[in-house]
């Protein structure tokens, strides 16, 4: 087999290969991968192994966003393929560091396409068949020879296939592994998708692209050629597999060396980053582009979030502004904020080309959800950077959307050239006050069919509690109305002071009026990550075995807070009396 072109896009398995809650295995050039879409219609292309012992992934359980190992319970999310469940950690908020391998993966015409490095162009830029022809799959068939033998008799045989085509036609190599048997006049057109599994052996992908959907009898004829094709191919081909006689013999004793197979090594959530672009979006926005080195990207979905190392230290989430089509690298914006405490400050000042940052895998706490309910997309500042990659997937997908942008200014509006690609479904406010906001919410809203309208909004937290209570009161339901908040208005300045007691070192301390917390805790040798310390990111969410909390975050859900079980100690505080932590 000849090297592989890692940059390319190849044929992996079929659309109907990946119903719901399955996981399908598969191999592209000796890499074996566990395919599996989740159930918000998204697919992942993973190394075929858990990061912790190595098993088969193809053999766990497909949960719908998450995958779990069938041998410890190991569980990795869609998208980044970051573990979030250890069942030895279970009450762990960060149970590993383990990531499992993905690759660039996409969908098209019947087909779902990876690549094992960097893809420069989509599968859409490949022309199978032509404008107003409709597609019929037709078969995929392994044979036992390599890509290149089998290209080679495709092109020799092609009479053999046009015979299907009804008359004349003509076969042409129109990429790599890509096989179009055409007759003349552009009626129909055959294509042949070549996918090598290893050095001897791939997969033939077939379909037809005709005036109407190919008949039965078609398919039945075709099949049978196709049949025959592979037939003659390995009975005369030298890696066929080949079946001989087995002889009864004794069995000779034998010294069989010990072997010792090492458990494989986690890939780990941290990337390392070089900043190959920096834009000046507005004058206080810029968008970075963030190449991972030594690493390809991992599948990205809209509302991922990234967090990153600043150059003062500190640790920010940024959401990742990419578009279906972009898989080179990480797109952030980031805002200059007035009262930064180092981070946003940093990223403007000392961040330019050829500088190297920390980030982890992404992470999904605002996905858009695919349920049929019409998506109207809101957002408030720089709060456009996770609405946007919603709008450009839902645009991708040919999705029927709105997206409306509040912002101070005409000026104060980033990403300027990607809202417009969007066209006539952008709606962009400029200058609006408190007063006319909420007027413009409601008119919007009232223009919506509250039961078919999925609702996604992001920006300041005033904005995001204006839409949802218009949206509301329009009608719709809580659960369809989504927000991501980037920051927390509701910190509170102090409270009363209460006792701490750790459930599982028994040590206990105060926590006075005037201190957070999660800074107490650290004063007492409590090590708790921590983020952003606001209560937005998650990242020092924490038990709770018993106390009357008092919630002040943005992160944790109704039902996570009515159950007394979590807190986050960066903002949240006890009422009265006592708490005691899971730590």
């Amino acid at each position: 087999m000849k090297s592989l072109d890692t940059n390319r896009w190849y044929p992996i398995a079929s659309a109907t290969d990946l119903p719901s809650r399955h996981v399908y295995q598969t191999s592209l050039a000796g890499q074996e991968l566990a395919l599996w879409r989740d159930d918000n219609g998204m697919v992942n292309a993973w190394e075929n192994r858990c990061p912790h012992r190595g098993l088969r992934l193809s053999l766990g359980v497909n949960l719908g966003n998450e995958l779990r190992c069938q041998y410890h319970g190991w569980t990795y999310e869609t998208g980044s393929g970051g573990c979030t469940f250890v069942p030895a950690h279970r009450e762990a908020t960060e149970p590993s560091s383990a990531c499992v391998a993905t690759f660039a993966v996409s969908e098209k015409d019947g087909l779902v396409w990876a690549s094992l490095g960097t893809p420069l162009v989509e599968p859409e830029a490949l022309q199978l068949g032509y404008p107003g022809q409709v597609r019929t799959g037709l078969r995929s068939l392994p044979i036992n020879a390599s890509q290149e033998e089998v290209s080679e008799a495709l092109l020799a045989q092609a009479n053999r296939f046009s015979e299907v085509l009804d008359g004349e036609s003509r076969a042409e190599v129109i990429a790599d592994g890509l096989i179009r048997i055409e007759r003349h006049q552009e009626s129909k057109v055959l294509v042949f998708l070549l996918q090598p599994t290893s050095g001897q052996k791939c997969i033939v992908h077939t379909m037809v692209f005709a005036a109407n959907t190919a008949t039965v009898g078609f398919r039945t004829h075709f099949s049978t050629i196709l049949t025959e094709f592979r037939r003659a191919m390995e009975a005369t081909h030298a890696s066929a597999p080949k079946i001989e006689k087995i002889h009864a013999t004794a069995p000779v004793a034998a010294e069989v060396p010990a072997v010792v197979v090492p458990f494989p090594r986690p890939a780990s959530t941290e990337f390392k980053c070089e900043v190959t672009a920096r834009l000046q979006e507005t004058e206080d926005i810029i968008s970075l582009w963030l190449k991972p080195k030594g690493r390809t990207m991992p599948q990205l979905s809209p509302g991922m979030h990234i967090s990153v190392t600043t150059p003062a230290g500190c640790v920010r989430q940024y959401s990742v502004v990419n578009s279906p089509s972009e898989r080179d690298s990480f797109i952030i914006g980031v805002k200059r904020e007035a009262m930064s405490r180092g981070g946003s400050e940093s990223m403007h000042a000392q961040v330019k080309e050829g500088t190297e940052l920390s980030i982890t895998v992404p992470r999904n706490a605002f996905p858009l959800i695919r349920n049929g309910k019409r998506p109207v997309l809101i957002a408030g500042g720089i709060g456009i950077t996770p609405i946007l990659a919603m709008a450009q997937a839902l645009q991708a997908g040919g999705d029927d959307f709105e997206l409306h942008y509040f912002v101070r200014g005409a000026e104060h509006s980033p990403f300027g050239e990607r809202l417009r690609d969007l066209g006539p479904s952008v709606h962009l406010y400029a200058g609006l006050d408190g007063v006319a906001t909420r007027e413009k919410l409601m008119a919007m809203l009232a223009a919506v069919d509250p039961a078919q309208t999925e609702v996604y909004t992001c920006g300041p937290g005033v904005m995001i509690n204006c839409v949802s209570e218009v949206a509301a009161a329009r009608g719709i339901p809580e659960e369809s109305i989504r927000f991501e908040l980037f920051k927390n208005d509701d910190i509170p300045t102090g409270g009363d002071s209460f006792e701490v007691e750790l459930a599982k070192s028994g040590k206990s301390f105060s926590v006075p009026s005037d201190k957070s917390l999660l800074k107490a805790c650290w004063e007492n040798g409590v090590t708790i990550e921590a983020s952003c310390e606001q209560g937005v990111c998650g990242t020092c969410m924490t038990g709770v075995l018993s106390g009357d909390l008092e919630h002040h975050d943005t992160y944790l859900s109704k039902a996570e807070r009515e159950s007394g079980k979590w807190i986050m100690p960066c903002v949240s505080r006890c009422k009265n009396g006592k708490i005691v932590l899971d730590i």
